[in-house]
């Protein structure tokens, strides 16, 4: 039975019923108020003294009647504000409770079928981080229930939240957060749902290095090797992986592949012919083609690598330009500047006004911000100084260097934005 619906019962009735003496009774007040009779041992299985069966329709029709509703319909359309505030509510009283009273956090699973639900959730691991209470948050992430859940947006919005309670965190209480990383669920939220570079060399990086020792499926193995090579190619350092020993695991996401053919087209220039080909042959397999080439993309505007870019344009445009979820937005941005930046190449600038609006550069978007516009500085520079707009350069070139300086990436420097087509054949 809704247990929305259990509760609304129990407010008319008067009082909890945790007796069968209170089963016999409202079988009595609900054949009065209804002129509807409910068998006993239906309302004792619905009130949990005998193992539960799904309610009939025309149960749930009679208990909506006697708690003054048309039918249950009637009863589920009502005021959702009134809802999420009795559950807010809710909420508040579970989490004052003592832990061993309240059953530590089962009592989440009541709202993981409501859109707010990543927001209680949210509320709860804010709240114990802002405590300190690191061993109640470690008992939180080992109820599996509330964090294997199937829909993609209900976990991305849970992982952002997660990121903006740790983004600032003090290297202190950032290291008491990492002994979290031995849980696989606080894993996935903090750092497989998406890769961050605004953050290399800041808290996410430091999440990565700390996580090694825990890792144990080859998918998070591979996925921190490919992670921390490109953060090194980008801080201009070493980091070595052995492709030929490398696990690629079974079944392989699309992001992940990409990611690990990326890599090893960066490393191993002698045969980039011959993974250019592999890639090609992969990507017509993989049919989420923005994910498999998110960070194939980024890389070939690093090595400027324009005859693969195009390639890959005139293959799957259509596929690349546009988004079905929100968070694919920050591949989208990607693709947007590869496009302005082949543009400018081909001397097709008048092509690239709508792209630029697309970017959208004033907007602050919650994941890889500042790696998206540091690429955004480097084609706006160039399309502005190709237009003969001067007046401009000095403003992109400063906003370029204090991107720069926030993400720590030496890579980025004067000459990779002043000289990105010094030696590119341009139209």
């Amino acid at each position: 039975m809704d247990n929305y619906l259990r509760k609304a019962v129990e407010v008319k009735f008067g009082k909890p019923i945790t007796r069968q003496r209170d089963i016999n009774e409202l079988k009595e007040e609900v054949f009065i108020e209804t002129s509807n009779e409910i068998g006993f041992n239906t309302l004792r299985r619905g009130f949990g003294f005998l193992p539960s069966v799904k309610c009939s329709r025309k149960t749930l029709n009679i208990l909506s009647n006697y708690i003054g509703f048309r039918s249950y319909n009637h009863f589920l359309s009502r005021d959702t504000e009134n809802r999420l505030s009795d559950d807010w509510i809710e909420l508040q009283m579970q989490l004052s409770l003592p832990q061993k009273k309240r059953g530590g956090f089962k009592f989440l699973e009541n709202y993981l079928d409501k859109d707010y639900f990543p927001i209680f959730i949210s509320h709860v691991i804010k709240s114990l981080i802002d405590q300190e209470n690191w061993k109640q948050l470690s008992l939180l992430f080992e109820e599996n229930s509330l964090f294997i859940h199937n829909h993609r947006t209900v976990v991305a919005r849970m992982a952002t939240s997660l990121h903006f309670n740790v983004i600032n965190l003090p290297k202190g209480k950032l290291g008491k957060v990492s002994v979290l990383l031995k849980n696989k669920n606080f894993r996935d939220l903090a750092i497989y749902m998406w890769v961050d570079y605004d953050h290399a060399n800041g808290y996410f990086g430091r999440l990565v290095e700390s996580s090694i020792q825990h890792l144990v499926g080859a998918e998070e193995k591979l996925f921190s090797q490919l992670y921390l090579r490109k953060v090194a190619f980008l801080n201009l350092t070493e980091f070595n992986i052995d492709y030929k020993n490398i696990e690629i695991p079974e079944n392989c996401h699309s992001i992940l592949h990409g990611r690990f053919l990326s890599m090893l087209y960066l490393d191993d220039q002698k045969n980039r012919k011959t993974t250019r080909k592999e890639i090609l042959y992969t990507a017509s397999r993989h049919r989420a083609k923005n994910e498999f080439f998110q960070e194939l993309i980024p890389l070939l505007m690093l090595l400027k690598d324009f005859s693969f870019l195009e390639e890959i344009f005139n293959l799957y445009y259509d596929e690349l330009i546009g988004y079905v979820h929100w968070d694919h937005v920050s591949i989208e941005r990607y693709n947007i500047i590869a496009l302005i930046l082949v543009n400018i190449k081909n001397g097709q600038l008048k092509n690239n006004k709508l792209l630029f609006e697309f970017f959208a550069k004033d907007e602050v978007f919650h994941n890889n911000d500042r790696y998206h516009k540091i690429f955004y500085c480097v084609a706006n520079y160039h399309h502005k100084r190709i237009s003969g707009d001067s007046l401009s350069l000095n403003e992109i070139e400063n906003n370029y260097i204090k991107l720069s300086r926030e993400m720590k990436f030496p890579f980025f420097n004067s000459p990779f934005l002043k000289d990105y087509f010094v030696g590119v054949r341009t139209a």
